[in-house]
C-alpha cells in the first residue's frame, strides 16, 4: 500500500506539471499580448512595456514558465501598472490588474462561497443519488424502482440554469417559501448560512444526483450475484444486512472514484450555479475573467481546479485501493 501511495503522489504532481505548462502555453504564449490585455485600453505604451517587465514577458519563454512555477513554490515579486513592485507569495498564481490584487488573493475571497456550496451539493448528491439507487437496486423492477429511476431521468435532462431560475420564480418570489440565495458565511451562524444556500443546494445536487443513482443501481446489481455475496446468504445473514455489509462494499469502487472527479470539479467552481444565484464564487470568478480577458485570473482558475480534480480523484484511488486490494497494482 505505501509502494502504490508514492506512486499515486508521483503521479499527481507529474500531472499538475503537465497542466501547468499546458495551461501557461494557451494564455502567455498566444499571438496576443498579454501585457497589453492585462493593462487594458486605457493604458499608454509606457505603462504596457512596464506590465510585459513585470510580468516577465520580455525574457524567452522557457525562463518565463521557469519563473512562473518557481513563484507557485517560493513566490515572485511583480510590477504593476505603474512600475511598483508587489510581492506575491507562493502560491503565486499572478497578479491580475483589473481586479489590482494577487490571483490568489482574489481566489481566497470566494473560495469560502465555493466550498459551501459544494459541501452542500455533495451531501444532496449522497443523499438522493446513493440513496434512490440503492433503494432502486433492492426493489428492482417494482413501482419504487420504476418511480425512482423516472425521477432520476428527469434529473439528468433538465439543465441547471432552466430548474435554477424556475425554482426562484416558484419557491422565492411567488411563493416565498425559500429566503433569496445569498451566501453568508458560516461563523454568522449555521442557520443562516445554510438558508442562503439552501436552494442552490438542492439544484446542484438534484440534477448531478441522477448520474450517482444509476451508477449505484447497477454496481448494486452486478454485485449480488456475487459468490460471496450469496455465500454470506447462504450462512443465514439477513437480506438487508448482506447488501449493507457486502453487496454495497463491492459497489463502492466506482462510485468513490465518481464521488471524487465530482468533488474535485465542484471546488473549482461551479460556474452555471453560482451566476444563476448571484454567488460571488470561485466559478463566478473564472467567467468575469474571460468576458475581461484577465489572463493571469483564467490561468490561476483554470489551475486551482485542475488541482482540486487531480487530487480528489488520486484521493479517490486511494480509498478504492483501501476498501478492494484486489485494484492494487502487485
Amino acid at each position: 500500500m505505501t509502494r502504490y501511495l508514492l506512486r499515486r503522489v508521483a503521479g499527481t504532481v507529474v500531472v499538475l506539471l503537465a497542466i501547468t505548462a499546458t495551461a501557461f502555453g494557451l494564455f502567455y504564449a498566444a499571438p496576443s499580448d498579454p501585457a497589453l490585455i492585462a493593462c487594458g485600453p486605457k493604458c499608454d505604451t509606457a505603462q504596457v512595456e512596464a506590465v510585459r517587465a513585470g510580468m516577465g514577458l520580455d525574457r524567452p519563454i522557457v525562463s518565463q514558465f521557469l519563473d512562473y512555477t518557481g513563484g507557485l513554490v517560493t513566490g515572485r515579486t511583480i510590477a504593476d501598472v505603474d512600475g511598483t513592485p508587489i510581492h506575491c507569495a507562493a502560491p503565486c498564481l499572478g497578479y491580475s490588474y483589473s481586479l489590482h490584487q494577487p490571483v490568489l488573493a482574489a481566489i481566497e475571497d470566494r473560495l469560502p462561497v465555493t466550498v459551501s456550496l459544494a459541501a452542500g451539493a455533495l451531501a444532496v448528491i449522497l443523499v438522493l443519488g446513493v440513496g434512490s439507487g440503492l433503494v432502486s437496486a433492492l426493489r428492482r423492477g417494482r413501482a419504487a424502482d420504476r418511480v425512482l429511476s423516472g425521477f432520476n431521468l428527469l434529473g439528468a435532462s433538465v439543465q441547471i440554469y432552466f430548474l435554477g431560475y424556475l425554482l426562484q420564480l416558484l419557491l422565492v418570489y411567488s411563493t416565498g417559501l425559500f429566503p433569496p440565495p445569498r451566501y453568508a458565511p458560516f461563523a454568522t451562524g449555521p442557520v443562516r448560512w445554510a438558508q442562503g444556500l439552501l436552494l442552490p443546494w438542492l439544484v446542484l445536487g438534484f440534477v448531478n444526483a441522477a448520474v450517482f443513482a444509476r451508477l449505484t443501481r447497477s454496481q448494486m446489481l452486478e454485485t449480488m450475484h456475487h459468490g460471496y455475496v450469496r455465500t454470506a446468504r447462504a450462512k443465514g445473514l439477513g437480506t438487508l444486512r448482506t447488501h449493507l455489509k457486502y453487496t454495497a462494499r463491492g459497489a463502492a469502487g466506482p462510485l468513490v472514484q465518481l464521488l471524487g472527479l465530482e468533488a474535485g470539479a465542484l471546488l473549482g467552481g461551479a460556474f452555471i450555479t453560482e451566476t444563476v444565484f448571484g454567488l460571488g464564487g470561485v466559478g463566478k470568478l473564472a467567467v468575469d475573467a474571460v468576458t475581461g480577458n484577465d489572463l493571469p485570473t483564467v490561468v490561476g482558475t483554470v489551475l486551482l481546479a485542475a488541482f482540486f480534480v487531480v487530487v480528489f480523484v488520486a484521493v479517490a484511488d486511494l480509498v478504492v485501493a483501501w476498501l478492494d486490494p484486489r485494484v492494487r497494482p502487485a
